[in-house]
Formats: structure tokens, sequence, C-alpha cells
């Protein structure tokens, strides 16, 4: 092309020259067209790496950038090639898209739907969270396993000896749970009603009451109220302080996780 445009020349030797009017002639470089393998992200692609500040599912993706799915998966296809972005699923690259090189735990399927099943205002169990879920009860436990060793979760004791799972703050703020998932329901209650919820407050709030006590503070009979104790004792929610016949009762552990959470309940 040189010797053609008369700038070059060759030699003898076959050795390129510049010729006179090569060398007075006056030349502009432009840049190579950037093809699709290139490694320099593209402007769309730089702005899908500015919002990948943590991973992300591919339509919160599109919605930040107001772009279409199809427009974004292409994006995240060339980053991909590219080494700049990796994906939780290769046969589904846009489930979650995160920055090569990010440290966030990446969580299976099963983990994610039990993590986004258990709600953040109460602990509950994995019935409940099977059933929010759908999902087997074999599935739910080895995926609550692992985020109890993960930390974003943590197991509790709950009402009869039943273990509870409670998520904890890490596992509220993990990209991977989906705010608009269907939350398991809180476990059922050993006793539920205002009036039994009533008579574990006033002992409570005095930390130990005799049955007559309890009656006068909430205008009760004391026959009834007798009875109401009885079944509350055999339920485990309270206890007698001493061994006298007239000793007070106080709440137990459980008798007071009781309470709370129908106080919860009732505020809700």
């Amino acid at each position: 092309m040189l010797k053609g445009l008369g700038l070059g020349k060759q030699d003898r030797t076959t050795a390129w020259h510049v010729t006179a009017r090569g060398k007075v002639c006056v030349f502009e470089t432009v840049p190579d067209r950037q093809h699709r393998n290139s490694s320099v992200p593209s402007p769309g692609a730089r702005r899908l790496l500015e919002v990948l500040e943590r991973p992300m599912r591919g339509r919160d993706i599109a919605e930040k950038l107001g772009v279409t799915h199809q427009r974004v998966h292409q994006l995240a296809i060339r980053l991909h090639a590219q080494g700049r972005v990796s994906f939780g699923d290769l046969k589904n690259p846009l489930w979650i898209v995160m920055r090569a090189g990010d440290n966030t735990p990446f969580l299976s399927r099963d983990e994610e739907r039990v993590l986004s099943a258990i709600p953040p205002e109460y602990a509950t169990n994995a019935t409940k969270i099977r059933l929010a879920a759908h999902m087997s009860e074999g599935e739910v436990h080895h995926a609550l396993e692992r985020l109890i060793v993960g930390r974003f979760v943590k197991a509790c004791e709950g009402f009869q000896g039943n273990r509870l799972y409670r998520i904890t703050a890490a596992g509220l703020k993990h990209p991977q749970r989906d705010q608009a998932a269907r939350r398991a329901q809180a476990p059922l209650l050993p006793a539920k009603s205002d009036r039994i919820r009533k008579v574990l407050s006033a002992i409570s709030d005095s930390e130990a009451l005799r049955i007559i006590d309890v009656a006068n503070v909430l205008g009760l009979p004391h026959q009834s109220l007798n009875a109401l104790i009885q079944y509350l004792k055999r339920k485990q929610l309270v206890k007698k302080t001493g061994q006298e016949f007239s000793a007070p009762y106080s709440l137990t552990g459980e008798g007071r996780a009781a309470l709370a959470e129908m106080t919860r309940r009732y505020a809700a």
C-alpha cells in the first residue's frame, strides 16, 4: 500500500525506505475497529460494571440501566468472555451476575429459596419454611445446615423443645435474598388466647405472683384462674417458686418466649 501511494520503496536487498514524498506526507492515525472479543468493554458494558457493586439479578440490572433483558444478556456474555464478570449458573447467566473477584458468598438455589422464606420479624420452624418455599423436608434441612454454617441463619430452641430458625443480619443483607418471596408463617403457640396473654403478662410484670394476686390484678374469679394456672403449668409456661401450697408462680423460659411472641402478634 505504501509503495502504491508513493510513500515507500524497496531496494535490491528488499529493504524498505521512505521516499521523498513519504518524508513530507501529512497523515493521521485512527484506532482499529473494536471487535466483539476485544478486551476493552464498550460504553454499555462499562455502565453495567458500574451498577454491579454487588451480585445482582439480570432483571435488576436491566431496571437500573433502563435497557431490555436481552441487552443485559448481550453485555453480560461479552463481559464474561473478557473475564470481567462471573455467573451463578452458566445455563442461566442472568440468574446472578457478579464482578470477577467478588467475594460475596454464593448461595445455591435451594439455599436462596430457604433464606428468602425466613421472615425478619420472628423465628419459625422447618415445616413452615418448607411450605413457604415449596421444597421437600430433606432439601430444607440440608439448606438450613449450610446457611447456619455460613452464619446467615441461626437455630434456637422453640416451644416444647422444637427447633426454630431465625435469619441473621448477614442473611438479611445477602443480595440473593428475594424481597418479594413468600415468607414462612410463625409456628403455633402452646397457648394463644388473650386471657392467657394477660395472665402471663401480669406474672411477668411482678416477676412472681400468687394465684389470688393474679385474680385481684385482673379481676378474675379465683376458681377459674386456678384452673387456668394449672393448665399453664402443664404447658410448662409457669412454675411455682417454692414448695408451699400458696407459693407464687413465675414464668418459665418457655413462658417468657411465649409471652414475647403473643405480644408481638397482638401488636401486629
